[in-house]
Protein backbone atom coordinates (compact mmCIF):
# COMPACT_ATOMS: atom_id res chain seq x y z
CA UNK A 1 0.00 0.00 0.00
CA UNK A 2 1.46 3.22 -0.55
CA UNK A 3 0.21 7.14 -0.65
CA UNK A 4 1.17 8.94 -3.43
CA UNK A 5 -1.19 12.13 -3.62
CA UNK A 6 1.13 14.14 -1.87
CA UNK A 7 4.28 13.87 -3.77
CA UNK A 8 2.10 13.75 -7.35
CA UNK A 9 0.69 17.55 -5.67
CA UNK A 10 3.85 18.94 -4.76
CA UNK A 11 5.46 18.44 -8.12
CA UNK A 12 2.29 20.11 -9.81
CA UNK A 13 1.72 22.85 -7.52
CA UNK A 14 5.17 23.86 -7.08
CA UNK A 15 7.63 22.47 -10.21
CA UNK A 16 6.18 23.84 -13.23
CA UNK A 17 7.22 27.25 -13.95
CA UNK A 18 8.58 27.84 -11.04
CA UNK A 19 11.50 30.29 -10.04
CA UNK A 20 13.73 30.43 -6.85
CA UNK A 21 14.01 33.19 -4.89
CA UNK A 22 16.76 33.66 -2.38
CA UNK A 23 14.74 32.54 0.89
CA UNK A 24 16.72 33.31 4.34
CA UNK A 25 19.81 32.61 2.80
CA UNK A 26 22.37 35.52 1.74
CA UNK A 27 23.88 35.80 -1.85
CA UNK A 28 27.22 35.35 -2.17
CA UNK A 29 29.10 39.26 -2.66
CA UNK A 30 29.20 39.21 -5.82
CA UNK A 31 26.11 38.11 -6.67
CA UNK A 32 23.00 40.99 -6.66
CA UNK A 33 19.54 40.15 -5.12
CA UNK A 34 18.28 39.53 -8.83
CA UNK A 35 20.98 37.18 -9.87
CA UNK A 36 20.00 34.90 -6.31
CA UNK A 37 16.33 34.97 -7.69
CA UNK A 38 17.04 34.34 -11.01
CA UNK A 39 19.13 30.73 -9.72
CA UNK A 40 17.29 27.15 -10.58
CA UNK A 41 16.31 25.34 -8.01
CA UNK A 42 19.40 23.04 -8.20
CA UNK A 43 21.81 25.61 -8.07
CA UNK A 44 20.38 27.26 -5.21
CA UNK A 45 20.77 23.66 -3.52
CA UNK A 46 24.26 23.57 -4.29
CA UNK A 47 24.67 26.82 -3.10
CA UNK A 48 23.31 26.50 0.28
CA UNK A 49 25.37 23.05 0.88
CA UNK A 50 27.87 24.79 0.18
CA UNK A 51 28.08 27.95 1.81
CA UNK A 52 25.52 27.87 3.89
CA UNK A 53 25.44 30.11 7.02
CA UNK A 54 26.72 28.05 9.96
CA UNK A 55 25.12 27.73 13.20
CA UNK A 56 25.43 29.49 16.27
CA UNK A 57 24.73 26.91 19.09
CA UNK A 58 25.07 28.75 22.10
CA UNK A 59 22.49 31.33 20.40
CA UNK A 60 19.71 28.79 19.56
CA UNK A 61 20.15 27.42 23.58
CA UNK A 62 19.79 31.19 24.76
CA UNK A 63 17.07 32.23 22.67
CA UNK A 64 14.82 28.77 24.09
CA UNK A 65 15.28 29.79 27.63
CA UNK A 66 14.88 33.44 26.97
CA UNK A 67 11.25 33.10 25.52
CA UNK A 68 9.84 32.67 29.26
CA UNK A 69 12.06 35.82 30.22
CA UNK A 70 10.91 38.08 27.19
CA UNK A 71 7.38 37.71 28.42
CA UNK A 72 7.83 37.46 31.93
CA UNK A 73 9.03 41.35 32.57
CA UNK A 74 5.54 42.50 31.93
CA UNK A 75 3.94 39.55 34.26
CA UNK A 76 1.24 42.36 36.15
CA UNK A 77 0.75 44.18 33.62
CA UNK A 78 -2.85 45.02 32.00
CA UNK A 79 -3.50 43.46 28.61
CA UNK A 80 -4.39 46.40 26.29
CA UNK A 81 -5.25 46.37 22.55
CA UNK A 82 -4.98 42.44 20.92
CA UNK A 83 -4.18 43.20 17.21
CA UNK A 84 -4.48 40.23 14.90
CA UNK A 85 -1.73 40.06 11.88
CA UNK A 86 -3.10 37.26 9.29
CA UNK A 87 -0.29 36.63 6.84
CA UNK A 88 -0.66 34.19 3.46
CA UNK A 89 0.91 30.90 3.14
CA UNK A 90 4.16 32.44 1.02
CA UNK A 91 5.37 36.10 1.61
CA UNK A 92 3.71 38.77 -0.07
CA UNK A 93 6.59 39.38 -2.39
CA UNK A 94 7.21 35.80 -3.91
CA UNK A 95 8.47 35.56 -7.06
CA UNK A 96 7.84 31.56 -7.85
CA UNK A 97 4.46 31.12 -9.78
CA UNK A 98 3.02 28.17 -7.93
CA UNK A 99 3.61 30.23 -4.49
CA UNK A 100 1.68 33.21 -5.96
CA UNK A 101 -1.06 31.11 -7.32
CA UNK A 102 -1.28 29.72 -4.38
CA UNK A 103 -1.98 32.50 -2.37
CA UNK A 104 -3.78 33.83 -4.94
CA UNK A 105 -6.91 31.42 -4.28
CA UNK A 106 -6.24 30.65 -0.94
CA UNK A 107 -8.93 32.19 1.79
CA UNK A 108 -7.45 33.11 4.53
CA UNK A 109 -8.22 32.31 7.57
CA UNK A 110 -10.75 35.01 9.04
CA UNK A 111 -10.00 37.45 11.86
CA UNK A 112 -12.83 36.04 13.97
CA UNK A 113 -11.32 33.09 13.96
CA UNK A 114 -8.16 33.74 15.46
CA UNK A 115 -9.97 35.87 17.98
CA UNK A 116 -12.15 32.93 19.23
CA UNK A 117 -8.84 30.90 19.86
CA UNK A 118 -7.69 33.43 22.55
CA UNK A 119 -8.45 33.27 25.93
CA UNK A 120 -6.02 36.35 26.26
CA UNK A 121 -8.54 39.67 26.36
CA UNK A 122 -7.98 43.33 26.62
CA UNK A 123 -7.97 43.62 30.39
CA UNK A 124 -6.79 40.78 31.53
CA UNK A 125 -3.84 40.55 34.02
CA UNK A 126 -0.50 39.80 31.66
CA UNK A 127 1.12 36.20 32.89
CA UNK A 128 3.78 34.82 30.18
CA UNK A 129 2.66 31.05 30.92
CA UNK A 130 -0.96 31.77 30.14
CA UNK A 131 0.63 33.89 26.87
CA UNK A 132 2.99 30.89 25.43
CA UNK A 133 -0.28 28.53 26.44
CA UNK A 134 -2.44 30.31 23.75
CA UNK A 135 0.33 30.29 21.27
CA UNK A 136 0.58 26.99 21.65
CA UNK A 137 -2.97 26.67 21.26
CA UNK A 138 -3.39 28.58 17.96
CA UNK A 139 -0.02 26.75 16.67
CA UNK A 140 -1.49 23.41 17.38
CA UNK A 141 -4.37 24.33 14.58
CA UNK A 142 -4.21 22.39 11.55
CA UNK A 143 -4.79 25.11 9.28
CA UNK A 144 -1.74 27.76 11.22
CA UNK A 145 1.75 27.45 9.89
CA UNK A 146 2.98 29.18 12.79
CA UNK A 147 1.88 32.01 15.24
CA UNK A 148 3.66 34.88 17.51
CA UNK A 149 2.70 36.84 20.17
CA UNK A 150 4.78 40.22 20.65
CA UNK A 151 4.30 42.46 23.72
CA UNK A 152 4.39 46.10 22.99
CA UNK A 153 4.50 48.42 26.36
CA UNK A 154 1.65 51.22 25.78
CA UNK A 155 3.44 54.87 25.05
CA UNK A 156 0.80 56.67 27.09
CA UNK A 157 0.62 53.84 30.21
CA UNK A 158 3.29 52.45 31.42
CA UNK A 159 0.58 49.84 33.11
CA UNK A 160 -0.52 48.53 29.94
CA UNK A 161 1.19 46.33 27.33
CA UNK A 162 -0.76 45.59 23.71
CA UNK A 163 -0.01 42.10 22.20
CA UNK A 164 0.29 41.82 18.63
CA UNK A 165 -1.02 38.11 17.10
CA UNK A 166 1.03 37.23 13.83
CA UNK A 167 -0.10 34.15 12.39
CA UNK A 168 0.72 32.64 9.20
CA UNK A 169 -1.45 29.78 6.90
CA UNK A 170 -0.74 26.69 5.71
CA UNK A 171 -2.55 25.92 2.29
CA UNK A 172 -5.13 23.53 3.62
CA UNK A 173 -6.86 21.62 0.62
CA UNK A 174 -4.83 18.34 -0.27
CA UNK A 175 -5.49 15.09 -1.85
CA UNK A 176 -5.01 11.89 -0.69
CA UNK A 177 -5.03 8.36 -2.03
CA UNK A 178 -4.36 4.38 -0.51
CA UNK A 179 -3.89 1.86 -3.07
CA UNK A 180 -4.24 -1.58 -2.15
CA UNK A 181 -2.32 -5.27 -3.50
CA UNK A 182 -6.07 -6.67 -3.45
CA UNK A 183 -7.53 -3.57 -5.77
CA UNK A 184 -9.61 -1.93 -3.03
CA UNK A 185 -8.47 1.84 -3.03
CA UNK A 186 -9.29 4.84 -1.95
CA UNK A 187 -8.68 8.85 -3.09
CA UNK A 188 -9.43 11.09 -0.01
CA UNK A 189 -10.24 15.29 -0.84
CA UNK A 190 -10.48 17.49 2.27
CA UNK A 191 -10.11 20.88 3.33
CA UNK A 192 -8.87 21.53 7.04
CA UNK A 193 -9.76 25.41 6.39
CA UNK A 194 -13.19 25.65 4.60
CA UNK A 195 -13.75 30.22 2.97
CA UNK A 196 -11.16 30.58 5.87
CA UNK A 197 -13.33 29.15 9.05
CA UNK A 198 -11.16 26.21 10.30
CA UNK A 199 -13.38 24.12 9.73
CA UNK A 200 -12.59 20.73 8.34
CA UNK A 201 -14.50 18.77 5.18
CA UNK A 202 -13.47 15.58 3.80
CA UNK A 203 -14.82 12.98 1.47
CA UNK A 204 -13.18 9.50 0.65
CA UNK A 205 -14.19 7.69 -2.19
CA UNK A 206 -13.75 3.87 -2.38
CA UNK A 207 -13.51 1.86 -5.71
CA UNK A 208 -11.67 -1.35 -6.44
CA UNK A 209 -9.04 -0.65 -9.59
CA UNK A 210 -9.27 -4.27 -10.65
CA UNK A 211 -12.86 -4.53 -11.61
CA UNK A 212 -14.09 -1.04 -10.97
CA UNK A 213 -16.62 -1.61 -8.06
CA UNK A 214 -18.12 1.32 -6.70
CA UNK A 215 -17.17 0.96 -2.36
CA UNK A 216 -18.75 3.65 -0.98
CA UNK A 217 -18.38 6.72 0.34
CA UNK A 218 -16.91 8.32 3.68
CA UNK A 219 -18.12 12.51 4.78
CA UNK A 220 -16.31 13.64 8.25
CA UNK A 221 -16.55 17.07 9.24
CA UNK A 222 -14.83 18.89 12.43
CA UNK A 223 -14.65 22.25 13.53
CA UNK A 224 -11.96 22.73 16.43
CA UNK A 225 -13.63 25.64 18.22
CA UNK A 226 -17.05 25.48 18.96
CA UNK A 227 -18.81 29.05 18.65
CA UNK A 228 -15.05 29.85 20.99
CA UNK A 229 -16.44 27.59 23.69
CA UNK A 230 -13.23 25.80 22.97
CA UNK A 231 -14.97 22.18 22.27
CA UNK A 232 -14.25 20.61 19.19
CA UNK A 233 -16.68 18.60 17.58
CA UNK A 234 -16.73 15.84 14.97
CA UNK A 235 -18.86 13.88 12.27
CA UNK A 236 -18.88 10.66 10.60
CA UNK A 237 -21.07 8.88 8.30
CA UNK A 238 -20.72 6.22 5.71
CA UNK A 239 -19.28 2.86 4.41
CA UNK A 240 -16.31 2.07 2.37
CA UNK A 241 -16.35 -1.73 1.28
CA UNK A 242 -16.47 -3.59 4.49
CA UNK A 243 -15.67 -0.61 6.74
CA UNK A 244 -18.96 1.61 8.17
CA UNK A 245 -18.53 4.51 10.48
CA UNK A 246 -21.38 6.72 11.29
CA UNK A 247 -20.77 9.33 14.49
CA UNK A 248 -20.39 12.36 16.56
CA UNK A 249 -18.03 13.48 19.22
CA UNK A 250 -17.68 16.73 21.37
CA UNK A 251 -14.71 17.78 23.86
CA UNK A 252 -12.97 19.98 25.41
CA UNK A 253 -9.32 19.50 26.91
CA UNK A 254 -7.91 21.17 29.43
CA UNK A 255 -5.84 23.91 28.76
CA UNK A 256 -4.77 26.27 31.77
CA UNK A 257 -3.74 25.08 35.35
CA UNK A 258 -7.31 25.53 36.77
CA UNK A 259 -9.72 24.51 34.20
CA UNK A 260 -12.34 21.86 33.35
CA UNK A 261 -12.32 19.08 30.72
CA UNK A 262 -15.61 17.08 29.01
CA UNK A 263 -16.46 15.09 26.72
CA UNK A 264 -19.41 13.11 24.98
CA UNK A 265 -19.53 10.88 22.12
CA UNK A 266 -21.69 8.17 20.33
CA UNK A 267 -20.47 6.00 17.69
CA UNK A 268 -21.02 3.01 15.36
CA UNK A 269 -18.69 0.70 13.80
CA UNK A 270 -18.58 -2.21 11.55
CA UNK A 271 -14.96 -3.21 10.69
CA UNK A 272 -12.73 -6.50 9.42
CA UNK A 273 -10.62 -7.18 12.80
CA UNK A 274 -8.01 -9.65 12.28
CA UNK A 275 -7.61 -11.91 15.43
CA UNK A 276 -4.68 -13.62 16.48
CA UNK A 277 -3.60 -16.45 16.93
CA UNK A 278 -6.27 -17.79 14.70
CA UNK A 279 -4.72 -15.86 11.45
CA UNK A 280 -8.46 -15.56 10.52
CA UNK A 281 -10.14 -11.76 10.16
CA UNK A 282 -13.74 -11.57 11.61
CA UNK A 283 -16.50 -8.73 11.15
CA UNK A 284 -17.47 -6.97 14.13
CA UNK A 285 -20.01 -4.22 15.03
CA UNK A 286 -20.58 -2.31 17.75
CA UNK A 287 -21.98 1.05 19.25
CA UNK A 288 -20.35 2.96 22.24
CA UNK A 289 -21.41 5.57 24.58
CA UNK A 290 -18.96 7.58 26.35
CA UNK A 291 -19.31 10.60 28.55
CA UNK A 292 -16.60 11.97 30.68
CA UNK A 293 -16.00 15.23 32.69
CA UNK A 294 -12.90 16.60 35.08
CA UNK A 295 -11.62 19.45 36.63
CA UNK A 296 -8.19 20.97 37.78
CA UNK A 297 -7.67 23.50 40.55
CA UNK A 298 -3.76 24.92 40.49
CA UNK A 299 -2.14 24.75 44.04
CA UNK A 300 0.38 27.75 44.03
CA UNK A 301 2.44 25.92 47.08
CA UNK A 302 2.89 22.83 45.03
CA UNK A 303 3.22 24.84 41.84
CA UNK A 304 1.20 22.13 40.04
CA UNK A 305 -2.57 21.34 39.97
CA UNK A 306 -4.71 18.90 41.39
CA UNK A 307 -7.12 16.79 39.24
CA UNK A 308 -10.07 14.60 39.08
CA UNK A 309 -11.88 12.78 36.18
CA UNK A 310 -14.63 10.70 35.68
CA UNK A 311 -16.09 8.24 33.14
CA UNK A 312 -19.53 6.35 31.56
CA UNK A 313 -18.74 3.72 28.54
CA UNK A 314 -21.25 1.59 27.44
CA UNK A 315 -20.07 -0.57 24.57
CA UNK A 316 -21.68 -3.25 22.63
CA UNK A 317 -21.58 -5.68 20.05
CA UNK A 318 -24.39 -7.08 17.61
CA UNK A 319 -21.65 -8.66 15.39
CA UNK A 320 -18.22 -10.23 16.75
CA UNK A 321 -16.54 -13.40 16.83
CA UNK A 322 -16.88 -16.55 19.66
CA UNK A 323 -16.80 -14.84 22.88
CA UNK A 324 -16.95 -16.81 26.38
CA UNK A 325 -16.13 -15.60 30.30
CA UNK A 326 -12.35 -16.41 29.23
CA UNK A 327 -12.28 -15.70 25.33
CA UNK A 328 -12.12 -12.51 23.76
CA UNK A 329 -12.56 -10.19 26.64
CA UNK A 330 -12.39 -7.21 24.21
CA UNK A 331 -15.27 -8.48 22.32
CA UNK A 332 -17.53 -8.69 25.55
CA UNK A 333 -20.64 -6.75 26.12
CA UNK A 334 -20.19 -4.17 29.18
CA UNK A 335 -20.58 -0.93 30.62
CA UNK A 336 -18.02 0.97 32.96
CA UNK A 337 -17.64 3.78 35.50
CA UNK A 338 -14.05 4.72 36.19
CA UNK A 339 -12.40 7.87 38.18
CA UNK A 340 -9.38 9.34 38.73
CA UNK A 341 -7.69 11.84 40.59
CA UNK A 342 -4.22 13.32 40.70
CA UNK A 343 -1.15 16.15 40.47
CA UNK A 344 0.03 17.45 37.38
CA UNK A 345 2.54 20.42 35.85
CA UNK A 346 2.77 21.04 32.28
CA UNK A 347 4.68 23.80 30.84
CA UNK A 348 5.95 25.01 27.29
CA UNK A 349 9.70 25.45 26.04
CA UNK A 350 9.94 26.75 22.06
CA UNK A 351 12.52 24.67 19.63
CA UNK A 352 12.52 23.23 16.15
CA UNK A 353 13.81 20.56 13.77
CA UNK A 354 12.32 18.27 16.76
CA UNK A 355 9.24 16.67 14.98
CA UNK A 356 8.89 19.79 12.14
CA UNK A 357 10.98 21.03 9.45
CA UNK A 358 11.84 24.64 10.25
CA UNK A 359 8.87 25.94 12.23
CA UNK A 360 8.68 26.47 16.24
CA UNK A 361 7.30 23.60 18.11
CA UNK A 362 6.21 23.81 21.50
CA UNK A 363 7.75 20.85 23.46
CA UNK A 364 6.01 20.25 27.26
CA UNK A 365 7.87 19.63 30.05
CA UNK A 366 6.38 18.62 33.83
CA UNK A 367 4.96 15.46 35.25
CA UNK A 368 1.65 13.68 35.98
CA UNK A 369 0.74 11.05 38.41
CA UNK A 370 -2.69 9.50 38.24
CA UNK A 371 -4.35 6.77 40.33
CA UNK A 372 -7.65 5.06 38.68
CA UNK A 373 -10.06 2.88 39.77
CA UNK A 374 -13.66 1.74 38.96
CA UNK A 375 -16.26 -0.94 38.49
CA UNK A 376 -17.88 -2.82 35.23
CA UNK A 377 -20.92 -4.33 34.73
CA UNK A 378 -20.10 -7.15 32.30
CA UNK A 379 -22.56 -10.00 30.46
CA UNK A 380 -20.31 -12.67 31.96
CA UNK A 381 -19.56 -10.71 35.22
CA UNK A 382 -18.95 -7.81 37.01
CA UNK A 383 -14.85 -6.92 37.98
CA UNK A 384 -13.35 -3.91 39.92
CA UNK A 385 -10.22 -1.78 37.99
CA UNK A 386 -7.26 -0.42 39.62
CA UNK A 387 -4.16 1.45 38.38
CA UNK A 388 -1.91 4.37 38.10
CA UNK A 389 0.27 6.24 36.12
CA UNK A 390 3.57 8.74 36.42
CA UNK A 391 5.37 10.78 34.02
CA UNK A 392 8.02 13.05 33.85
CA UNK A 393 9.68 15.03 31.32
CA UNK A 394 12.80 17.79 31.32
CA UNK A 395 14.91 19.33 29.13
CA UNK A 396 18.34 18.78 30.72
CA UNK A 397 22.04 19.75 29.35
CA UNK A 398 22.43 16.97 26.95
CA UNK A 399 18.75 16.97 25.50
CA UNK A 400 15.37 16.57 26.29
CA UNK A 401 14.28 13.18 28.75
CA UNK A 402 10.84 11.46 28.96
CA UNK A 403 10.36 8.72 31.53
CA UNK A 404 6.43 7.01 32.09
CA UNK A 405 5.29 3.99 33.48
CA UNK A 406 1.58 2.62 33.85
CA UNK A 407 0.06 -0.26 35.70
CA UNK A 408 -2.98 -1.65 36.20
CA UNK A 409 -5.15 -4.77 36.86
CA UNK A 410 -8.79 -5.79 36.90
CA UNK A 411 -10.46 -8.11 39.83
CA UNK A 412 -12.20 -10.53 39.57
CA UNK A 413 -15.31 -10.17 41.82
CA UNK A 414 -15.70 -13.72 42.06
CA UNK A 415 -12.58 -14.55 44.02
CA UNK A 416 -10.74 -11.46 44.62
CA UNK A 417 -8.04 -12.34 42.15
CA UNK A 418 -6.04 -9.70 39.94
CA UNK A 419 -6.17 -10.74 36.09
CA UNK A 420 -5.52 -8.91 32.56
CA UNK A 421 -2.97 -7.17 34.40
CA UNK A 422 -0.65 -4.91 32.04
CA UNK A 423 2.59 -2.89 32.53
CA UNK A 424 3.80 -0.33 30.12
CA UNK A 425 6.94 1.74 30.46
CA UNK A 426 8.44 4.00 28.04
CA UNK A 427 11.81 6.13 27.65
CA UNK A 428 11.46 9.25 24.81
CA UNK A 429 14.91 11.17 24.18
CA UNK A 430 16.38 13.34 21.74
CA UNK A 431 19.47 15.51 22.04
CA UNK A 432 19.85 19.04 21.38
CA UNK A 433 20.75 19.76 17.89
CA UNK A 434 24.94 18.23 17.01
CA UNK A 435 27.41 19.99 15.57
CA UNK A 436 28.22 23.62 14.47
CA UNK A 437 28.32 23.15 10.67
CA UNK A 438 25.73 23.75 7.71
CA UNK A 439 24.28 20.11 8.78
CA UNK A 440 21.99 19.91 11.99
CA UNK A 441 21.89 16.77 14.06
CA UNK A 442 19.18 15.37 16.34
CA UNK A 443 19.40 11.76 17.52
CA UNK A 444 16.27 10.19 19.00
CA UNK A 445 16.00 7.53 21.34
CA UNK A 446 12.79 5.68 22.61
CA UNK A 447 12.45 2.24 24.71
CA UNK A 448 9.02 0.36 25.21
CA UNK A 449 8.88 -2.36 27.75
CA UNK A 450 5.20 -3.78 28.04
CA UNK A 451 4.48 -7.19 30.07
CA UNK A 452 1.05 -8.77 30.77
CA UNK A 453 0.00 -11.37 33.93
CA UNK A 454 -2.79 -13.38 34.12
CA UNK A 455 -4.18 -12.36 30.35
CA UNK A 456 -7.19 -14.61 28.60
CA UNK A 457 -7.55 -15.89 25.26
CA UNK A 458 -8.00 -14.22 22.38
CA UNK A 459 -8.23 -10.53 20.32
CA UNK A 460 -5.44 -7.77 22.61
CA UNK A 461 -4.79 -10.68 25.01
CA UNK A 462 -1.57 -10.60 22.99
CA UNK A 463 0.87 -8.29 22.06
CA UNK A 464 3.04 -7.15 18.92
CA UNK A 465 5.18 -4.62 17.29
CA UNK A 466 2.48 -2.21 16.36
CA UNK A 467 2.12 1.84 16.71
CA UNK A 468 4.89 3.41 18.51
CA UNK A 469 6.29 -0.32 19.70
CA UNK A 470 6.81 -1.01 15.77
CA UNK A 471 10.23 -2.40 14.32
CA UNK A 472 10.00 0.09 11.27
CA UNK A 473 10.14 -2.48 7.27
CA UNK A 474 9.40 -5.93 9.74
CA UNK A 475 6.44 -7.94 7.46
CA UNK A 476 6.11 -9.91 9.92
CA UNK A 477 3.10 -11.01 12.77
CA UNK A 478 4.79 -11.54 16.25
CA UNK A 479 2.96 -12.15 19.41
CA UNK A 480 3.43 -12.76 23.08
CA UNK A 481 2.88 -11.19 26.14
CA UNK A 482 6.23 -9.41 26.94
CA UNK A 483 7.96 -7.13 24.68
CA UNK A 484 11.16 -4.85 24.89
CA UNK A 485 11.15 -2.74 21.86
CA UNK A 486 14.14 0.36 21.26
CA UNK A 487 14.38 2.53 18.51
CA UNK A 488 17.33 4.70 17.85
CA UNK A 489 17.25 7.09 14.62
CA UNK A 490 19.82 9.61 13.83
CA UNK A 491 18.49 12.44 11.74
CA UNK A 492 20.30 14.97 9.88
CA UNK A 493 18.49 18.10 8.88
CA UNK A 494 20.12 19.36 5.70
CA UNK A 495 20.34 22.68 4.16
CA UNK A 496 18.68 21.72 0.90
CA UNK A 497 15.47 23.97 -0.01
CA UNK A 498 14.15 23.19 -3.22
CA UNK A 499 10.87 26.03 -3.39
CA UNK A 500 10.65 25.47 0.17
CA UNK A 501 10.68 21.48 0.37
CA UNK A 502 13.16 20.61 3.09
CA UNK A 503 15.06 17.55 3.30
CA UNK A 504 16.10 15.56 6.18
CA UNK A 505 18.16 12.45 5.69
CA UNK A 506 18.26 9.80 8.21
CA UNK A 507 19.30 6.56 9.64
CA UNK A 508 17.53 4.02 12.13
CA UNK A 509 17.77 0.92 14.30
CA UNK A 510 14.91 -1.31 15.54
CA UNK A 511 15.33 -3.69 18.36
CA UNK A 512 12.61 -6.21 19.77
CA UNK A 513 12.46 -8.93 22.05
CA UNK A 514 8.78 -10.70 22.19
CA UNK A 515 7.34 -13.41 23.26
CA UNK A 516 5.55 -15.31 26.25
CA UNK A 517 8.80 -16.06 28.60
CA UNK A 518 8.60 -14.32 31.53
CA UNK A 519 12.45 -14.29 31.18
CA UNK A 520 12.25 -11.65 28.94
CA UNK A 521 16.07 -12.68 27.34
CA UNK A 522 14.63 -15.94 26.64
CA UNK A 523 11.88 -14.53 24.11
CA UNK A 524 12.56 -14.13 20.00
CA UNK A 525 14.69 -11.39 18.66
CA UNK A 526 14.17 -8.78 15.79
CA UNK A 527 15.98 -6.27 14.63
CA UNK A 528 15.49 -3.69 11.63
CA UNK A 529 17.78 -1.17 10.23
CA UNK A 530 18.26 1.54 6.98
CA UNK A 531 18.20 4.66 5.60
CA UNK A 532 15.63 7.13 4.30
CA UNK A 533 15.11 10.78 3.50
CA UNK A 534 12.20 12.92 4.71
CA UNK A 535 10.77 15.55 2.41
CA UNK A 536 8.73 18.37 3.86
CA UNK A 537 7.21 21.96 3.10
CA UNK A 538 5.83 23.62 6.43
CA UNK A 539 3.66 25.70 4.04
CA UNK A 540 1.33 22.81 3.00
CA UNK A 541 -1.42 20.71 5.04
CA UNK A 542 -0.37 17.38 3.54
CA UNK A 543 1.77 14.89 5.15
CA UNK A 544 6.02 14.29 5.47
CA UNK A 545 6.97 12.40 2.20
CA UNK A 546 8.91 9.64 3.46
CA UNK A 547 11.42 7.24 1.39
CA UNK A 548 13.24 4.47 2.75
CA UNK A 549 15.05 1.65 2.89
CA UNK A 550 15.80 -1.19 5.65
CA UNK A 551 15.91 -4.97 5.86
CA UNK A 552 14.59 -7.17 8.66
CA UNK A 553 16.78 -9.83 10.87
CA UNK A 554 16.27 -12.16 13.97
CA UNK A 555 18.30 -14.88 15.32
CA UNK A 556 17.41 -16.95 12.46
CA UNK A 557 19.02 -14.78 9.90
CA UNK A 558 16.86 -12.81 7.19
CA UNK A 559 13.21 -11.87 7.69
CA UNK A 560 10.10 -10.58 5.70
CA UNK A 561 10.93 -6.81 5.01
CA UNK A 562 9.63 -3.89 2.99
CA UNK A 563 13.07 -3.49 1.34
CA UNK A 564 11.62 -0.18 -0.09
CA UNK A 565 8.63 2.00 1.11
CA UNK A 566 7.49 5.08 0.01
CA UNK A 567 4.59 6.88 1.74
CA UNK A 568 2.89 10.24 3.29
CA UNK A 569 2.75 10.46 7.13
CA UNK A 570 1.74 12.90 9.32
CA UNK A 571 3.93 14.95 11.79
CA UNK A 572 3.86 12.87 15.62
CA UNK A 573 0.69 14.16 18.48
CA UNK A 574 3.24 16.13 21.11
CA UNK A 575 4.10 14.37 24.48
CA UNK A 576 1.58 16.56 26.74
CA UNK A 577 1.24 15.95 30.77
CA UNK A 578 -2.53 17.20 30.99
CA UNK A 579 -5.17 15.08 32.59
CA UNK A 580 -7.08 13.05 30.24
CA UNK A 581 -10.56 10.79 30.58
CA UNK A 582 -9.77 8.01 32.81
CA UNK A 583 -8.88 4.80 30.52
CA UNK A 584 -7.42 1.17 31.39
CA UNK A 585 -3.81 0.63 30.38
CA UNK A 586 -3.59 0.08 26.86
CA UNK A 587 -2.35 -3.64 26.46
CA UNK A 588 -1.74 -3.75 22.40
Amino acid sequence: MGKLAPIILAILLFCPHARANSGTDMPAAADTVADEKKRSGLSRLIQNTISAPKRDRQAELEAARKDMEYFSRYDGKTIGQVVVVRNNVFDRDTERWGERKVNAIHRLTRESQICKDLFIRPGDVFDAATIIRNRRLIRSRDYISDVSIEAVPADADTSTVDLIVTTRDKWTISLDAEVSSNGNSFVKLYDDNILGWGHMFAISTYINYKNGHYGGNVFEYENPNIMGTFFSGRLIAGHGFDHTDYGAEIKKEFIRPTDYGAGASFYYQKEPIGIHPLDSTVQSRDREWNLWFGKSRYIRGLNSSFFFTGRYNDLRFTQRPDVADTLNPYFHNKRSVLLSVGLYRERFRTSNLIYGYGVNEDIAYGFRFTLTGGHTWGEFGNRWYVGGDFSAGYFTSFGYMRWSIELGSYINTRDGKFYRTALVSNINYFSNLLGTGRYKVRQFLNFNYTRGWNRLDGFRESIGFVDEARLRGLREDVYGCHRLVGTSETVVFTPWKIHEFRFAMYGFADLGLIGNDMNLFGNRFFSTIGVGVRIKNENLVFGTINIRLGIALSGDGFRKADYFHISSEQRKDPLRYIPEQAAPVDYR
